[in-house]
């Protein structure tokens, strides 16, 4: 299959999702959005160009009983010889009685627009397992009917897909990152009336070199939830040639966030922030969420692929000579 072929398949894949009314679990909140993690986007996958490993927690209003707690694990990495590239992951929420995980593999296909700039498109599929108990829960008329039907280890299938346009400079893309397939005849009657918010996310940001040494990026995510408020993040990043990096987050009417990171060795580095709130109408979440990604990029497995880099200069084609220089 060309370049267009794959551009038109995975364009008639993710657009009704865009247009039509399934639902979806909201992804989780992360202040960490600029350094594109792959449960954001599958079209993420492979753009490190390296053997990319992900492992991230977020600890949310640290000392409440039962307070949201989240982690996540991915792989991807380029297939080598092609423009392919191949990733999964999976993830575990947990907040009071409510348990759910996520398994999914993607696979993502490169075009290159220009010499200086890529297209990468994305398709998800996977597994949620969701368990919501009940009992766990201090009731105050236990015989309400509301309470007596819990949700235990429920089954469902699910898919996403998103595209992502960069250069050197600039980034931007769109996704759905997780849709349910619904309508499941197996499942409970419990488990069928478990609506979840159908969720879209655009992101997009500039790289800015005030150095050679130094790199501003300013970046931008904002999610669209079905019946639900949308939020907009907004976050500065300033990234050394040491591999040191650090930033702010702000969620307009919510929190803000700083953030720091470093690489540990060649291969491996940490990114870290820390959120705290600033809507003093909303008092349960004061103690704020720390979050914490541990990334890994091994090369060494991977064949050096010219096409997947940014070419500085225009690639002439080769004329072949006349006989008479041989």
């Amino acid at each position: 299959m060309g370049k267009t072929g794959h551009f038109l398949l995975l364009f008639f894949i993710i657009w009704p999702g865009i247009t039509t009314e399934t639902s979806g679990q909201q992804s989780a909140l992360t202040n960490q959005f600029m350094s594109r993690p792959l449960i954001l986007n599958p079209a993420f996958a492979g753009t490190r160009n390296s053997v990319a490993i992900d492992v991230y927690s977020r600890q949310q209003w640290i000392g409440i009983e039962d307070a949201p707690s989240f982690y996540s694990a991915s792989i991807h990495f380029p297939v080598n010889e092609s423009m392919s590239s191949i990733g999964g992951g999976a993830w575990s929420e947990q907040t009071g009685p409510f348990m759910y995980n996520r398994l999914f593999f993607d696979y993502a296909y490169l075009l290159r627009v220009s010499r200086r700039a890529f297209l990468s498109l994305g398709l998800r599929i996977g597994a949620d397992h969701f368990n919501f108990n009940l009992q766990k829960l201090q009731l105050i008329d236990y015989n309400d009917p509301e309470f007596e039907t819990s949700i235990d280890n429920e089954f469902r299938p699910s898919w996403g897909a998103g595209f992502m346009f960069y250069t050197p400079g600039i980034f931007m893309g769109v996704s759905l990152p997780h849709r349910p397939v619904g309508d499941l005849s197996w499942s409970s009657e419990a488990a069928a009336n478990f609506e979840s918010a159908r969720e879209i996310d655009l992101s997009g940001g500039i790289n800015i070199n005030i150095s050679k040494e130094a790199t501003i990026t300013l970046g931008a995510i904002h999610r669209m939830v079905q019946n639900d408020i949308p939020t907009t993040d907004l976050g500065l990043m300033i990234s050394l040639g040491n591999g040191i990096r650090a930033g702010v987050n702000y969620r307009p009417d919510y929190a803000a966030a700083a953030l720091f990171g470093m690489k540990i060795t060649r291969e491996i580095d940490f990114l870290y922030s820390y959120e705290f709130p600033t809507n003093p109408d909303q008092p349960i979440v004061k103690k704020g969420a720390h979050e914490l990604t541990v990334s890994f990029n091994f090369t060494r497995w991977i064949k050096y692929n010219r096409n997947r880099i940014f070419l500085k200069k225009k690639v002439e084609k080769e004329e072949l000579n006349s006989i008479r220089y041989f």
